[in-house]
């Protein structure tokens, strides 16, 4: 994958803060002063272990982690991050001969990689990509949150006939295959989009569309 060095435009990469986690400590500083030098917030961490225990308290904007590192590499840190960082980029660092180790990084979630040693203008370049193509998807999934707590307020109900009006069934149809009348069916249609804040079908339609979807799954 081939990245501008120049940033998007209207980036204000000075706000974006960086987790840098290497065990060897001459990377890290490396990497803390050449990335800041860009205007990048940078927090080093020197284990897997200290960087999961930290998103308790703060997330980042990218994470950059080290395959190979003791106590836990970092496919295992990878694995074990929360659903909040879903939107996070993870950048893996990888030494020479570690495409095959990179590529199931990647399988596995990781957005990029970069091989040591790496070109610090290059490198801040990539960073600046991976988090505004972020925020994009932090907005997708935001939409998928609402939506998702929208549907929560039908009531059992409304919810059955809600499914049924996304497959394009009519009023009578609902109501024969429910057993109730067309105007109970009316009655019902109005609440839902009444709940959820909508005027017609189409705007009913994409919020149930999105409720569905599975963050996990559309990020990564």
């Amino acid at each position: 994958m081939t990245f501008d060095s120049t940033l998007p435009s209207g980036f204000d990469q000075a706000k974006a803060r960086v987790a840098i986690v290497d065990d060897e400590s001459d990377v890290r500083q490396a990497l803390v002063r050449g990335l800041e030098k860009h205007g990048f917030l940078c927090r080093p961490f020197r284990s897997g272990v200290d960087f999961l225990e930290s998103l308790e308290f703060e997330l980042p904007d990218c994470i950059v982690l080290d395959t190979q590192m003791p106590e836990m590499d970092g496919l295992t840190v990878l694995g074990q991050l929360p659903t909040e960082t879903l939107a996070i980029p993870v950048i893996m660092l990888t030494s020479q001969g570690e495409i095959g180790l990179a590529a199931k990084a990647m399988r596995s979630g990781a957005a990029d990689f970069a091989e040591k040693p790496v070109s610090i203008t290059q490198f801040a370049g990539k960073i600046g990509e991976h988090i505004a193509h972020s925020a994009e998807l932090r907005r997708h999934l935001a939409e998928i949150e609402q939506s998702k707590s929208l549907m929560a307020r039908l009531t059992p109900r409304e919810s059955e006939i809600a499914a049924r009006v996304v497959d394009g069934s009519s009023n009578k149809q609902i109501a024969r295959d429910l057993g109730i009348s067309p105007r109970t069916v009316e009655v019902h249609r109005a609440n839902i989009f009444k709940k959820l804040d909508v005027r017609n079908a189409v705007e009913f339609a994409l919020i149930f569309e999105k409720a569905q979807l599975s963050a996990r799954s559309f990020v990564r």
